[in-house]
């Protein structure tokens, strides 16, 4: 795994004071220009009570609070600051420890943006096998990780203990979407090519397998994202059905919500999928440029996003997460940025004080 260099250059004393002296301005030149106050941006509009707020953006681990070193941020200033950004980003995972995950197909690298410890690591790059096209993470909550990657037919497993990575997972064809369920301790792996979802153990063994090729209830047309709700509800995008499919922990067909086409409730190309605390659900129509929200019943609410790279606006939106904090990432994936969402707390009925 990658990691960022923070090693400070050698120079002598008179130069390093120059250096000094230079970086010191230039510092206080950006943090001036960058002084301005933020609008709020929320959903859905007035005069409608808000019930989602745009929170921020990562486009690299300095979006992510990672602070350069001294000696790295001088280098900047005479050497020129290299392309930090995200390539094109899809899955997203914030493990248990707050480390924030990104999967990369551009660069075929998973990111891993620890700003609690004040580092930037990559999986994939450098030391062990390198990912063909990562695509979806989950972790087990252990200190493991599992990515998959689509063009190699591989779930791999990386442990932040050891700093491995291994491959994991080869009973699938085309893995896309991966989510672990806490409350039976199996892994759910998308496999698009044969229209199921494949459910193993941690020990990386088969253990059954969810529906098959067809639009009926509980058959999928090229499954891709998936994700587990605080129940263990299984969420599966069943894309070229126009739909997101609901299952029970064992692979039992509840409900599917969904149509095609581009008004409310309509999906034009569904992508990733994620539930909040509340039992709300978050889709990401990737031609739309939109994510929908909607009810634990499936019933449509609203939708936040448009076209363009404002805050608050996407460009061909695919993975969705949602963190134990109930915040919202999606990855803006042509964009190549996260955007961070928060849910806004009812207000307080008017006429009444405490």
């Amino acid at each position: 795994m990658g990691e960022y260099n923070h090693t400070p250059t050698r120079g002598t004393l008179v130069g390093r004071l120059a250096a000094i002296g230079i970086l010191c301005m230039l510092l206080a030149a950006c943090a001036g220009s960058a002084a301005q106050t933020t609008r709020r941006i929320e959903w859905p509009p007035p005069p409608a009570q808000p019930q989602i707020a745009w929170a921020g953006e990562v486009g690299s681990y300095l979006d992510a609070g990672i602070r350069k070193g001294f000696w790295r941020r001088l280098a900047d200033v005479f050497v020129g600051e290299s392309d930090v950004r995200i390539g094109r980003p899809y899955g997203i995972y914030v493990d248990e420890t707050g480390r924030l995950l990104i999967a990369d197909p551009a660069f075929g690298v998973v990111h891993v943006m620890d700003a609690g410890q004040n580092t930037y690591t990559i999986i994939g790059q450098g030391e062990g096998p390198a990912f063909k096209n990562p695509i979806a993470i989950t972790g087990d909550g252990a200190g493991n990780v599992y990515i998959t990657d689509s063009a190699a037919s591989l779930v791999y497993r990386y442990s932040f203990r050891d700093n491995a990575l291994t491959p994991f997972i080869h009973s699938v064809e085309r893995p896309t979407g991966i989510a672990f369920n806490r409350r039976n301790r199996l892994l759910y792996v998308s496999d698009t090519t044969s229209s199921q979802v494949v459910v193993c153990d941690l020990s990386g063994n088969e253990r059954f397998r969810i529906g098959g090729t067809g639009s009926g209830p509980g058959q999928f047309n090229r499954p891709t994202d998936l994700f587990i709700d605080n129940s263990g509800t299984l969420y599966v995008t069943d894309p070229l059905n126009s739909r997101i499919q609901v299952f029970s922990a064992e692979g039992v067909f509840r409900r599917a919500f969904g149509r095609p086409g581009d008004g409310g409730g309509d999906f034009s190309k569904p992508k990733g999928v994620a539930v909040d605390s509340n039992g709300t659900i978050y889709v990401a129509d990737a031609q739309l440029d939109a994510v929908q929200v909607y009810n634990m019943s499936g019933g449509f609410r609203f939708e936040f996003g448009a076209s363009g790279s404002e805050a608050g606006t996407f460009w061909m939106p695919s993975g969705v997460h949602i963190d134990r904090n109930d915040r919202i990432y999606v990855a803006d994936t042509y964009n190549r940025r996260i955007q961070i969402f928060r849910i806004v707390p009812p207000a307080a009925p008017q006429g009444k004080e405490k």
